[in-house]
């Protein structure tokens, strides 16, 4: 025995039209405003020995890729002055390959523009792996060269 359904009259017919009307006019309003991915970008205090995190918005299909394009972010350093950017000022991306669960990430030699001295370059390495890795979930692997050399890589000698 097969059951109808209840005919609807005319003004809840009207009513279901206004409500679909307002659900799609809502949808194109928040597609249109959507700030974008959320991204956590985590750098050095400024003040001490801790860790700091900046949370900034970005845009869904960016024109060179999500990972790049936060790589390219985490590179102009921090908003706030109670940060330190992650390597030193003026550090490009010359490119970024992902292979699956490995990226790749070749920097310019700006890296090696800080204070050799002051500056623990292999803290600012493993702080730029904690970011991609904290912000991408798939990346298990980061491998990072730096102007084509694997950073701390002996050079062997010539005779």
């Amino acid at each position: 025995m097969t059951e109808k359904l209840p005919k609807l009259k005319n003004t809840s017919w009207v009513i279901l039209l206004v409500l679909a009307v307002f659900l799609v006019f809502s949808v194109f309003i928040f597609i249109k405003d959507f700030p974008g991915l959320r991204r956590s970008f985590i750098f050095r205090s400024s003040e001490g020995e801790g860790l700091r995190i900046e949370n900034r918005f970005e845009p869904v299909f960016p024109q060179q890729g999500r990972v790049q394009n936060y790589i390219d972010e985490l590179l102009l350093g921090p908003v706030s002055e109670h940060c330190m950017p992650v390597f030193a000022k003026g550090t490009k991306v010359i490119y970024c390959l992902q292979n699956g669960s490995k990226l790749t990430v070749n920097l310019s030699r700006d890296f090696l523009g800080a204070d050799a001295v002051n500056t623990d370059f292999r803290a600012q390495i493993e702080l730029f792996k904690l970011n991609v890795k904290k912000n991408f979930p798939g990346i298990k692997e980061v491998e990072l060269f730096v102007d084509g050399r694997i950073p701390f890589e002996k050079i062997p000698e010539k005779n």
